[in-house]
């Protein structure tokens, strides 16, 4: 959000502006400077110390007539009115404007703007501000990976990748080099490319590149989609791996967790990581999913789970002794922990689990590609299969779009179709 107060005919324009792209912890938005070269139709943003709503910034920044602030307000708009006048008066006093020239005036380490690098590495760091760790880690992935394939194409260490030279003959390169020499999946393929495009596209949103150059979409370069391999187990398959006897702890404890996942409408492991004993009331367990929190979903109907009598003895065997409502049900994750912690945690957690409750199933003659994901897939698929509507099935995992559950049913089992089948045709008996 941004208010244009310069006169058309400066060179360089200065503004203030808040970046709405993405709210902070706090409830807020950066305030950013935003510095505009109408020779070139670039654009910067440097950052400063405050976070402002919406209103706030239009009310600090730019009152009405007559409008009176209170102090801290008022303290507010006069340091940034001092930068944004020293930000002027760099630029005045260089005998011809470039980015470059101004950020060495600001003694600011300038990245190159036009280096895809430079923005992953200033977005990741921007998620780890915010402790979206998960996410951040994913866009470090992304940028290993075409650094790792750069570097096998040019022998060297690659410092820099320029969006002018990531076309389509590039992005059909790296897929085939994925695919072909690094045995990766196309799905993996996928996930890299997606956070290359998010970076594409803020790249435009603040005119840093030209939409021109933009290698994605119909009759450019398209994104292999996921494939929808079926991860859930049938009613047969639950049965014997429920009945199965652990020989190990380990093996005892990843079976438990498993089940509770799938007994709680499918809760992803990071929910149930993350319950605390205030989502345990009157028989149910009512939580929003860590998944969405930080999003315009935010504010939707938290999930609802009946405790069920498995659940129950679960929260009991394994639940803290010490019930504060505002601790973790769980002893496995501390509120003194940092992000970072919390999310190490958090995975050597869900690797232990995968790891023996794989020996589990391969000791019993079951898929041993089996994984904590596979609770929630079985889930949605049982549900379906007993007959219940996808709708309720959607709400009970979570989802605001019912394409995203149906992605979760593997179909019905042979049984299932003979009863159904039996049912129309009832008529004719």
């Amino acid at each position: 959000m941004t208010r244009k107060k310069d006169k058309a005919k400066d060179p360089v324009r200065i503004n203030f502006y808040l970046d709405t792209r993405r709210k902070k912890e706090n409830g807020f938005y950066p305030v950013k400077i935003r510095v505009y070269d109408t020779s070139t139709k670039k654009v910067r943003l440097y950052t400063t110390d405050f976070d402002l709503s919406e209103k706030d910034f239009e009310r600090i920044l730019f009152p009405e007539k007559g409008q009176r602030l209170r102090k801290e307000e008022t303290e507010i708009r006069e340091d940034l009115e001092e930068l944004k006048v020293y930000y002027s008066e760099k630029i005045k006093a260089l005998k011809s404007f470039t980015f470059e020239a101004f950020e060495k005036s600001l003694s600011i380490v300038s990245g190159d703007l036009l280096n895809v690098f430079f923005h992953f590495d200033t977005y990741t760091k921007e998620l780890r501000e915010y402790n979206r760790i998960s996410t951040a880690s994913s866009y470090e992935l992304s940028m290993k990976s075409l650094k790792t394939y750069l570097g096998d194409m040019t022998g060297k260490e690659p410092k820099k990748l320029l969006f002018q030279d990531i076309t389509v003959k590039f992005l059909n390169d790296y897929e085939a080099w994925m695919t072909e020499i690094k045995g990766k999946s196309l799905t993996t393929v996928g996930i890299y490319l997606r956070g290359l495009r998010v970076i594409f596209n803020q790249a435009i949103e603040t005119k840093v590149i030209d939409r021109g150059i933009y290698p994605f979409g119909p009759r450019r370069y398209e994104i292999p989609s996921s494939t929808n391999t079926k991860k859930a187990f049938n009613s047969d398959q639950l049965l014997k791996l429920h009945q199965a006897m652990p020989e190990t702890p380990e093996q005892e404890k990843a079976k438990d967790f498993w089940f509770f996942s799938f007994v709680c409408n499918g809760m992803n492991m990071k929910d149930i990581l993350h319950l605390k004993w205030k989502s345990l009331n009157d028989g149910q367990i009512e939580f929003v999913r860590e998944k969405t929190k930080r999003t315009k979903k935010a504010n939707s109907k938290p999930i609802q789970v009946p405790l069920t009598d498995f659940a129950k003895s679960f929260i009991e065997k394994y639940g803290t002794k010490e019930k504060k409502p505002d601790g973790f049900v769980f002893p496995i994750l501390s509120d003194n922990d940092t992000a970072e912690r919390q999310h190490a945690v958090k995975l050597n957690f869900i690797r232990f689990v995968n790891q023996h409750i794989k020996k589990l199933a391969k000791a019993n003659e079951l898929n041993e590609n089996i994984s904590t994901y596979w609770a929630r897939h079985s889930f949605a698929t049982t549900a379906v299969r007993k007959k219940a509507s996808m709708e309720y099935v959607s709400e009970a995992l979570g989802h605001s779009d019912l394409k995203t559950t149906k992605n979760y049913f593997a179909g019905f089992e042979d049984k299932t179709k003979k009863e159904i089948l039996e049912d129309i045709t009832d008529f004719m008996r």
